[in-house]
């Protein structure tokens, strides 16, 4: 038997380890980096940001501890190279799991031929694969604002944020869900004046409202 997925994020990679483990073999596609929007921008490099911040939150608040005389400054070029080594390691480490027999990693752009087979271009060459079952899992992307000037210079993402070379002076996030404010939070403590825009009547709409109070 033999598959194909399309989409090495944990979705995908998590699927094709365990067809490998069960003798299936395994041609996993994938455009970008292995491991998907959660480790490459998501959940891994925003919890660097926060580590960064909860630290530099501490230094501030030292003298409330009794810690006096202290002196430091904040380098956020190191910041930022720190959480892309995070992210190269742990990347590494799902690469290296997918070196497994079973399993075929082809870099590229997946396309359907058929029902059971697919073509993927990789550096100009256009390769064929066939297989018994497809799997699509080629996750999410960021939503657009449907308003005039959202593809303006300066309207990031979660995914532009994360590459940004210096902290903005004023920063304006539009959406107060666990996303918006995680950045509200980081960059407030990396030194931006952050204002927070949410639709709702309070912020993190969909948890408990006690939660948002706090």
């Amino acid at each position: 038997m033999k598959i194909i997925i399309i989409g090495a994020g944990p979705g995908g990679y998590e699927t094709a380890l365990l067809a490998a483990k069960r003798g299936v073999e395994v041609v996993l596609v994938e455009a970008g980096s292995v491991g998907g929007t959660c480790l490459n921008e998501g959940c891994i490099p925003t919890k660097a940001f926060c580590k960064n911040a909860e630290v530099l939150d501490g230094m501030k608040e030292a003298e409330m501890f009794g810690i006096t005389g202290l002196s430091y400054g904040f380098d956020f070029k190191a910041v930022t190279a720190r959480k892309n080594a995070v992210v190269q390691q742990l990347r590494s480490g799902v690469e290296g799991l997918l070196g497994h027999k079973n399993i075929t990693l082809v870099k590229g752009k997946a396309r359907f031929k058929d029902a059971n087979t697919v073509t993927v271009e990789t550096d100009g060459n256009l390769q064929e694969f066939m297989a018994d079952h497809i799997i699509i899992a080629t996750g999410s992307s960021a939503a657009s604002l449907p308003v005039p000037g959202a593809d303006l210079p300066g309207i990031l993402t979660s995914r532009e944020i994360l590459d940004l070379n210096e902290i903005p002076k004023r920063l304006c996030v539009i959406g107060g869900g666990v996303i918006g404010l995680e950045f509200a939070s980081i960059f407030r403590s990396f030194g931006s004046e952050v204002t927070v825009v949410e639709y709702c009547k309070d912020i993190l709409p969909r948890f408990d409202t006690d939660l948002a109070k706090r």
